[in-house]
């Protein structure tokens, strides 16, 4: 029977390079894992490869050490990559790891996900008969997303009823910052810190910049990270001159990393939308904020993610003893291999990825969060989303409507009067005989002329409604534009 000879060297270069032990052991331990991958593919009554056999030993290797070193195959590092550089093909939804599930945590725009009727809050249970409880939320996107045109079947609870649903995927290009002008105040949101993110926030600021606004709600709540240099560059559009964030390196192989701001921007007040989702990058932006003293932060403590992870693509065993044997060196990676010797793996010579902690990071008065997160100034409960909205993304109507108008106005209108209980249909900013009736309703009972289009009145109380359901539902936003009217323009 063939042997994976190859990873003996792989486990002894992994063992010397990671940890501690002396090379007799890192020898005695390569050995004994040689002989425990023979046992397995030997033994295994299904039959597994020498290939599967090293994937599953990299997996467990990287695991174990926290929650978030992690090995992907060649598979999942293209699902993982994809969903940081914004495109992908899926259903447009934002997962994140829960006790009984999959947590929904937003649904984008136009996406597969919202017409098909998956709502924030969601917990999914299944993907196509498979249970999912127990799994990670980075392993369940890899069962979710898949060529556009395709079907998923997800199994959801929904306020503790169990539901079905089948959702045709699609192109999903995620749009991850939002804004809008409400009065004298500013709402960004951000949903992650993708490639691209700091380009998107820089439109956001540069128009509130225009209409000469000070006062900014930042909402980063269920904002789990993503890369550190795009929170950084957001960062440096806010705070004035001096430090954002210190990353601490465990090996000496990197350097210590100081990131600064300059400080070239308007003054800003700012609130800070947090919660226990917020994590990683977004909490580097939300101490760097707290900490420069000009902003505060409202809602739940956030995550405590003080550790950040690099990305290494590591070699085959195959690529590993030809580059070893030309060199004379023994490196797994391919960073390893560019930087020291300039050679550049090719594809075929990569096995898949490690996604690795190598330090912690700092706020600008040192403070360390892993652990222990961010604590907001006013503490408030999470949102309640009615009707399955999250009545933070929607903006005020602006104009009046009537049958056949296509706009976000209507999109707007139709969130609000499905969070109030009036329409039960997706909002799809079509102003059909739908919305019309819906909007019957919600004149009669609100002492408006009955009319089944949106005029002045109708316009005006839709806002009033809006801020109602907002004070009700939404206590942070709310409390955060509380607190921001305390403040002078």
């Amino acid at each position: 029977m063939k042997k994976l000879k190859g990873l003996v060297c792989l486990v002894l270069v992994i063992s010397v390079i990671f940890a501690v032990s002396p090379i007799a052991n890192a020898l005695e331990y390569g050995s004994y894992l040689e002989a425990m991958l023979d046992f397995m593919t030997e033994m295994y009554y299904e039959g597994i490869t020498e290939e599967e056999a090293l994937t599953a030993a990299l997996k467990g290797m990287f695991s174990q050490l926290d929650d978030y070193s992690v090995y992907y195959d060649k598979e999942e590092t293209q699902v993982y990559l994809n969903s940081l550089n914004n495109t992908y093909q899926g259903i447009g939804a934002t997962l994140e790891t829960h006790d009984n599930g999959i947590l929904i945590v937003d649904i984008f725009e136009d996406s597969p996900a919202e017409k098909y009727g998956l709502q924030a809050g969601d917990i999914v249970i299944e993907v196509d008969d498979k249970t999912v409880v127990g799994m990670d939320a980075a392993s369940v996107a890899v069962l979710i997303r898949g060529e556009a045109g395709t079907e998923v079947r997800l199994t959801i609870t929904r306020n503790g009823l169990k539901k079905e649903l089948s959702i045709i995927r699609g192109s999903i290009i995620n749009k991850t910052v939002n804004y809008r002008i409400e009065g004298r105040i500013g709402y960004i949101s951000i949903n992650s810190f993708d490639r691209g993110t700091s380009k998107e926030f820089n439109e956001a600021i540069e128009e509130i910049n225009k209409a000469g606004i000070k006062k900014i709600i930042l909402d980063i709540r269920g904002n789990s990270g993503g890369y550190v240099d795009e929170a950084v560059a957001v960062a440096r559009k806010l705070i004035p001159r001096g430090i954002v964030t210190t990353l601490d390196y465990k090996s000496e192989k990197f350097s210590d990393q100081v990131y600064y701001s300059y400080g070239n921007h308007p003054k800003y007040i700012i609130a800070v939308l947090v919660d226990e989702n917020t994590a990683s990058a977004s909490e580097i932006l939300a101490g760097a904020i707290e900490d420069s003293g000009i902003g505060f932060l409202v809602g739940q403590k956030t995550f405590g993610k003080g550790v950040f992870q690099n990305i290494f693509s590591v070699l085959t065993p195959r690529a590993y003893n030809k580059y070893s044997q030309i060199y004379g060196e023994k490196y797994v990676t391919d960073v390893e291999w560019m930087t020291y010797h300039g050679v550049f793996p090719g594809e075929d010579e990569v096995i898949g990825m490690v996604k690795l902690t190598t330090g912690h990071y700092l706020t600008p008065k040192g403070r360390s969060i892993n652990g222990v997160g961010l604590k907001p100034l006013l503490i408030e409960p999470n949102p309640i989303y009615p009707g399955g909205v999250n009545l933070s993304k929607i903006a005020p109507v602006e104009e009046n409507a009537e049958l056949n108008a296509y706009n976000n106005d209507v999109l707007n209108a139709e969130k609000i009067l499905k969070a109030a209980g009036y329409l039960d249909t997706l909002a799809d900013r079509l102003f059909d005989n739908i919305t019309s009736e819906a909007v019957k309703k919600y004149q009669a009972v609100n002492n408006i002329p009955v009319t089944g289009i949106i005029d002045n009145a109708t316009r005006d109380m839709l806002n009033q409604t809006l801020s109602q359901l907002r004070n009700s539902n939404d206590k942070q936003y709310a409390k955060a534009l509380e607190a921001l009217s305390l403040f002078n323009d």
